[in-house]
């Protein structure tokens, strides 16, 4: 163990994360997987491409990562085959429902910084058998950054701490094994916001396109960073495509070579409204 393993594990064995599940407060032990008790794992949402209690086998978009339903026939969701990402491919972990609401309202709105943290672990179990697969290849791990007056405002940027736990989580499971690709950087600097938007939330996606055009930029740091290089792209929440197109678009023109996309939810394959 190095000498950060060797102090999260005094860290934790000081201030144990795994007490109480952190959406309904129950009491639950250290072998409770991201401290969630049973109950609360079971009403999330996961997206795996694992058979499901029915017998069907869930599938994902190819392209965005969004679950898709089983009576849905086409490899992409109605989004995707609308509008062409700048992304590679994308992943998500959970669908957003009422539980996970809860959960993202709590991470960005009432200061539940650890959440980030858990979930940042439980996006690099959503990708450990593309890892060992080899089918994620990334050298820099890059979070979706917030403008400075909500940094202010949050205290924190929930993906720069997703990332920073994703990157961990990859060192500390993998850190050892020949057979695994090293674990990437985290940069979390490399973009900067510098356009403030309105919520996304009201708008519709010609609009969320329009309002995201420009709000992002390479820092020098990032540039240096990312050249050349394959990117993992994270954030929070994934419904349209407008930010991460615009992250994405940014890092490419910035010299990265590909850039992927993991977000921690994502919404339901929604026909558009013609």
């Amino acid at each position: 163990m190095n000498i950060r393993g060797l102090l999260r594990a005094i860290d934790e064995a000081v201030f144990p994360s795994n007490i109480y599940c952190m959406i309904c407060g129950a009491l639950i032990d250290k072998s409770r997987p991201y401290s969630l008790c049973d109950e609360c794992v079971g009403k999330l949402h996961w997206i795996n491409e694992s058979i499901q209690e029915d017998g069907s086998v869930q599938r994902t978009c190819a392209k965005c990562g969004k679950a898709l339903p089983a009576s849905y026939r086409g490899a992409r969701c109605y989004d995707c085959m609308s509008t062409e990402h700048f992304f590679e491919r994308g992943f998500s972990c959970l669908t957003y429902g009422l539980h996970e609401r809860e959960l993202m309202m709590d991470l960005k709105y009432n200061g539940k910084s650890y959440i980030a943290t858990k979930m940042g672990e439980a996006m690099f179990d959503r990708m450990a058998a593309e890892i060992v697969a080899g089918a994620l290849s990334v050298d820099v791990v890059v979070p979706v950054p917030v403008s400075e007056e909500r940094l202010r405002k949050r205290g924190y940027n929930q993906a720069g701490i997703m990332a920073k736990a994703f990157v961990r989580t990859w060192a500390d499971t993998y850190g050892e094994d020949e057979a695994c690709a090293p674990a990437p950087k985290c940069c979390t600097n490399a973009l900067r916001r510098i356009k403030n938007t309105q919520m996304l939330r009201s708008l519709n996606p010609a609009e969320r396109v329009m309002a995201m055009q420009g709000a992002f930029e390479s820092t020098s740091a990032g540039r240096l960073a990312i050249q050349g290089k394959n990117v993992l792209l994270i954030d929070d929440i994934y419904t349209t495509g407008a930010t991460a197109d615009a992250c994405s678009r940014t890092l490419l023109e910035s010299g990265a070579n590909k850039v992927y996309l993991l977000t921690l939810a994502s919404g339901g394959n929604r026909k558009p409204i013609l």
